[in-house]
Protein backbone atom coordinates (compact mmCIF):
# COMPACT_ATOMS: atom_id res chain seq x y z
CA UNK A 1 0.00 0.00 0.00
CA UNK A 2 1.18 3.61 -0.89
CA UNK A 3 2.39 5.00 1.98
CA UNK A 4 0.32 8.44 0.86
CA UNK A 5 -2.80 7.06 -0.32
CA UNK A 6 -3.40 4.20 2.84
CA UNK A 7 -7.11 4.63 4.55
CA UNK A 8 -7.38 3.78 8.40
CA UNK A 9 -10.20 1.27 6.78
CA UNK A 10 -7.60 -0.37 4.72
CA UNK A 11 -5.67 -0.93 8.01
CA UNK A 12 -6.07 -4.91 9.13
CA UNK A 13 -7.61 -5.60 12.51
CA UNK A 14 -4.89 -8.10 13.07
CA UNK A 15 -2.01 -6.61 14.22
CA UNK A 16 0.27 -9.25 12.84
CA UNK A 17 -0.75 -9.01 9.30
CA UNK A 18 0.38 -5.12 9.39
CA UNK A 19 1.75 -3.89 6.68
CA UNK A 20 3.68 -0.72 5.76
CA UNK A 21 3.22 2.07 6.48
CA UNK A 22 4.60 1.50 9.49
CA UNK A 23 4.87 3.63 12.68
CA UNK A 24 5.12 7.48 12.07
CA UNK A 25 6.54 8.46 15.60
CA UNK A 26 6.04 12.41 17.16
CA UNK A 27 9.86 12.42 17.19
CA UNK A 28 10.32 13.16 21.28
CA UNK A 29 13.65 10.56 20.95
CA UNK A 30 15.40 13.21 19.54
CA UNK A 31 14.95 15.72 22.11
CA UNK A 32 15.60 13.29 24.76
CA UNK A 33 19.26 12.23 22.38
CA UNK A 34 19.86 15.75 21.40
CA UNK A 35 19.81 16.90 25.26
CA UNK A 36 21.61 14.25 26.73
CA UNK A 37 24.34 14.87 23.99
CA UNK A 38 24.88 18.33 25.00
CA UNK A 39 25.00 17.55 28.66
CA UNK A 40 28.44 16.34 28.76
CA UNK A 41 29.68 19.34 26.94
CA UNK A 42 27.64 21.67 29.23
CA UNK A 43 29.14 19.93 32.84
CA UNK A 44 32.46 20.10 31.04
CA UNK A 45 32.32 23.78 31.11
CA UNK A 46 31.13 23.70 34.62
CA UNK A 47 34.54 22.49 35.96
CA UNK A 48 36.55 26.18 35.04
CA UNK A 49 33.46 28.23 35.71
CA UNK A 50 32.84 26.74 39.36
CA UNK A 51 36.43 26.83 39.89
CA UNK A 52 36.52 30.33 39.02
CA UNK A 53 33.46 31.47 40.90
CA UNK A 54 34.77 29.18 44.35
CA UNK A 55 38.18 31.70 44.21
CA UNK A 56 36.55 35.19 43.51
CA UNK A 57 33.85 34.09 46.33
CA UNK A 58 36.56 33.22 48.82
CA UNK A 59 38.02 36.79 47.93
CA UNK A 60 34.57 38.35 48.03
CA UNK A 61 33.89 36.33 51.61
CA UNK A 62 37.71 37.97 53.27
CA UNK A 63 35.85 41.26 52.18
CA UNK A 64 32.44 40.83 53.22
CA UNK A 65 32.51 38.18 56.38
CA UNK A 66 29.15 39.33 57.46
CA UNK A 67 26.32 38.22 55.25
CA UNK A 68 25.30 41.75 53.16
CA UNK A 69 22.10 43.32 54.58
CA UNK A 70 19.44 43.65 51.58
CA UNK A 71 19.88 46.88 51.23
CA UNK A 72 23.27 46.76 50.34
CA UNK A 73 22.87 46.76 46.77
CA UNK A 74 26.84 47.09 45.95
CA UNK A 75 27.37 44.12 47.45
CA UNK A 76 24.41 42.24 46.38
CA UNK A 77 25.37 43.40 43.03
CA UNK A 78 29.10 42.39 43.10
CA UNK A 79 27.98 39.06 44.70
CA UNK A 80 25.67 38.61 41.60
CA UNK A 81 28.30 39.83 39.19
CA UNK A 82 30.77 37.05 40.63
CA UNK A 83 27.54 35.00 40.18
CA UNK A 84 26.15 35.36 37.11
CA UNK A 85 28.58 33.29 34.55
CA UNK A 86 28.02 30.00 37.12
CA UNK A 87 24.26 30.40 37.59
CA UNK A 88 23.54 30.87 33.74
CA UNK A 89 25.29 27.72 33.06
CA UNK A 90 23.67 25.64 35.53
CA UNK A 91 20.58 26.72 34.02
CA UNK A 92 21.04 25.38 30.76
CA UNK A 93 22.08 21.98 32.49
CA UNK A 94 18.76 22.05 34.43
CA UNK A 95 17.03 23.06 31.34
CA UNK A 96 18.66 20.53 29.47
CA UNK A 97 17.89 17.31 31.92
CA UNK A 98 14.56 18.87 32.20
CA UNK A 99 13.69 18.22 28.61
CA UNK A 100 15.79 15.08 28.31
CA UNK A 101 13.04 14.00 31.24
CA UNK A 102 9.65 15.68 29.75
CA UNK A 103 10.56 13.85 25.97
CA UNK A 104 11.15 10.70 27.75
CA UNK A 105 8.17 10.48 28.71
CA UNK A 106 6.43 11.36 25.86
CA UNK A 107 8.41 8.89 24.20
CA UNK A 108 7.35 6.34 26.57
CA UNK A 109 4.21 6.74 25.79
CA UNK A 110 4.75 6.96 21.95
CA UNK A 111 6.49 3.16 22.59
CA UNK A 112 3.39 1.99 24.40
CA UNK A 113 0.81 3.09 22.10
CA UNK A 114 3.01 1.40 19.06
CA UNK A 115 3.36 -1.43 20.90
CA UNK A 116 -0.80 -1.56 21.57
CA UNK A 117 -1.23 -0.88 17.84
CA UNK A 118 1.46 -3.65 16.55
CA UNK A 119 0.59 -6.35 19.13
CA UNK A 120 -2.96 -5.96 20.43
CA UNK A 121 -6.47 -6.30 18.40
CA UNK A 122 -7.69 -2.85 16.92
CA UNK A 123 -10.78 -3.39 19.47
CA UNK A 124 -8.33 -3.64 22.32
CA UNK A 125 -6.00 -1.26 21.08
CA UNK A 126 -8.36 1.71 20.74
CA UNK A 127 -10.23 0.45 23.75
CA UNK A 128 -6.87 1.73 25.82
CA UNK A 129 -5.78 4.97 24.28
CA UNK A 130 -7.46 7.31 26.93
CA UNK A 131 -5.49 5.50 29.62
CA UNK A 132 -2.64 6.55 31.54
CA UNK A 133 0.85 5.00 30.51
CA UNK A 134 0.71 2.75 33.69
CA UNK A 135 -2.41 1.34 32.38
CA UNK A 136 -2.33 1.05 28.93
CA UNK A 137 0.93 -1.15 29.82
CA UNK A 138 -0.68 -3.69 32.16
CA UNK A 139 -3.75 -4.15 30.03
CA UNK A 140 -0.64 -4.36 26.73
CA UNK A 141 1.36 -7.10 28.63
CA UNK A 142 -1.78 -8.83 30.24
CA UNK A 143 -3.60 -9.36 26.65
CA UNK A 144 -0.68 -10.61 25.42
CA UNK A 145 -0.32 -13.33 28.45
CA UNK A 146 2.38 -11.65 30.20
CA UNK A 147 0.53 -11.25 33.85
CA UNK A 148 1.60 -9.64 37.64
CA UNK A 149 3.23 -6.61 36.18
CA UNK A 150 1.48 -4.44 38.10
CA UNK A 151 3.97 -5.73 40.77
CA UNK A 152 6.94 -4.95 38.18
CA UNK A 153 9.64 -2.75 38.20
CA UNK A 154 8.69 -1.58 34.88
CA UNK A 155 5.43 -0.47 36.00
CA UNK A 156 6.75 1.64 38.60
CA UNK A 157 9.02 3.09 36.34
CA UNK A 158 5.76 3.96 34.03
CA UNK A 159 4.35 5.58 36.78
CA UNK A 160 7.42 7.46 37.74
CA UNK A 161 7.68 8.84 34.58
CA UNK A 162 4.19 9.80 34.13
CA UNK A 163 3.91 11.84 37.50
CA UNK A 164 6.55 14.04 36.93
CA UNK A 165 5.94 14.63 33.38
CA UNK A 166 2.36 15.51 34.46
CA UNK A 167 3.33 17.32 37.32
CA UNK A 168 5.73 19.59 34.69
CA UNK A 169 2.64 19.82 31.94
CA UNK A 170 0.17 21.14 34.81
CA UNK A 171 2.62 24.10 35.68
CA UNK A 172 3.38 22.54 38.57
CA UNK A 173 7.06 22.34 41.13
CA UNK A 174 7.84 18.54 40.27
CA UNK A 175 10.16 19.22 43.49
CA UNK A 176 6.61 19.35 45.33
CA UNK A 177 3.69 17.34 46.03
CA UNK A 178 1.12 18.14 43.61
CA UNK A 179 -2.47 17.63 45.14
CA UNK A 180 -2.66 21.10 46.58
CA UNK A 181 -1.92 24.13 44.31
CA UNK A 182 -0.94 26.36 47.98
CA UNK A 183 1.03 23.50 49.25
CA UNK A 184 3.26 22.94 45.86
CA UNK A 185 3.81 26.73 45.13
CA UNK A 186 3.73 28.78 48.02
CA UNK A 187 5.37 26.95 50.45
CA UNK A 188 9.41 26.84 49.91
CA UNK A 189 11.05 23.47 50.04
CA UNK A 190 13.43 23.25 52.82
CA UNK A 191 16.07 23.04 49.54
CA UNK A 192 16.17 23.89 45.71
CA UNK A 193 17.07 21.30 43.26
CA UNK A 194 20.04 21.94 42.26
CA UNK A 195 22.39 20.57 39.57
CA UNK A 196 23.77 17.51 41.19
CA UNK A 197 20.22 16.58 42.59
CA UNK A 198 18.74 17.56 39.33
CA UNK A 199 20.90 15.18 37.24
CA UNK A 200 20.56 12.17 39.68
CA UNK A 201 16.45 13.00 39.29
CA UNK A 202 17.45 12.81 35.51
CA UNK A 203 19.45 9.84 35.40
CA UNK A 204 16.98 7.87 37.76
CA UNK A 205 13.90 8.73 35.16
CA UNK A 206 15.92 8.53 32.06
CA UNK A 207 16.55 4.89 33.51
CA UNK A 208 12.96 4.55 33.77
CA UNK A 209 12.27 4.89 29.99
CA UNK A 210 14.94 2.57 29.27
CA UNK A 211 13.37 -0.17 31.55
CA UNK A 212 9.79 0.44 29.50
CA UNK A 213 11.51 0.21 26.43
CA UNK A 214 12.85 -2.63 27.01
CA UNK A 215 10.33 -4.34 28.65
CA UNK A 216 8.36 -3.58 25.36
CA UNK A 217 10.75 -5.31 22.75
CA UNK A 218 11.10 -7.97 25.52
CA UNK A 219 7.80 -9.08 25.16
CA UNK A 220 6.50 -7.91 21.87
CA UNK A 221 5.24 -10.49 19.36
CA UNK A 222 5.69 -7.93 16.27
CA UNK A 223 8.73 -8.77 14.76
CA UNK A 224 8.49 -4.61 13.89
CA UNK A 225 8.60 -3.78 17.72
CA UNK A 226 10.70 -6.58 19.22
CA UNK A 227 13.90 -5.12 17.52
CA UNK A 228 16.69 -3.38 19.19
CA UNK A 229 16.36 0.13 19.42
CA UNK A 230 20.33 2.18 18.47
CA UNK A 231 18.30 4.98 20.31
CA UNK A 232 19.02 3.51 23.70
CA UNK A 233 22.22 2.40 23.04
CA UNK A 234 23.18 6.14 22.22
CA UNK A 235 21.54 6.72 25.95
CA UNK A 236 23.57 4.76 27.78
CA UNK A 237 26.10 6.35 26.17
CA UNK A 238 25.33 9.30 27.16
CA UNK A 239 24.64 8.56 30.72
CA UNK A 240 27.86 7.10 30.60
CA UNK A 241 30.00 9.88 29.81
CA UNK A 242 27.09 12.17 32.40
CA UNK A 243 27.95 10.22 35.15
CA UNK A 244 32.21 10.55 34.81
CA UNK A 245 31.09 14.19 36.40
CA UNK A 246 31.03 13.35 40.30
CA UNK A 247 29.77 16.14 42.36
CA UNK A 248 30.23 16.53 46.17
CA UNK A 249 27.41 18.70 47.88
CA UNK A 250 27.49 19.94 51.05
CA UNK A 251 24.91 19.15 53.77
CA UNK A 252 23.69 22.59 54.11
CA UNK A 253 22.73 23.42 50.19
CA UNK A 254 22.45 21.78 47.32
CA UNK A 255 24.20 24.85 45.59
CA UNK A 256 27.00 24.32 47.60
CA UNK A 257 29.17 21.40 45.90
CA UNK A 258 32.47 20.12 44.07
CA UNK A 259 32.59 18.48 40.99
CA UNK A 260 35.13 16.55 39.63
CA UNK A 261 36.15 14.25 36.21
CA UNK A 262 36.84 10.44 36.65
CA UNK A 263 37.29 9.32 33.14
CA UNK A 264 35.51 5.98 32.86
Amino acid sequence: MDNHTITSDQIPDNPLDMPPPYWRSGGAIFHVLDALKDLPRLLSELIPVHERTELRLDEYYEQHPDEPSYDDDAALEEFAEICDELWELEHRIKLKAEIAILMSAIQAEDDINRFCVFNLHKDIAESVESLSPAEKLLIASATIGKTNTKGTAVYEAAKKLSAWRNAFAHGHCVDRPTKSLRHNHLISPPQYPGVPDTLVKMQELIGCYIRIEEHLRSISVNQYTAGKSGDIQDMLQYLKEISAFRFKVSPDSNDIYDIKYHKT
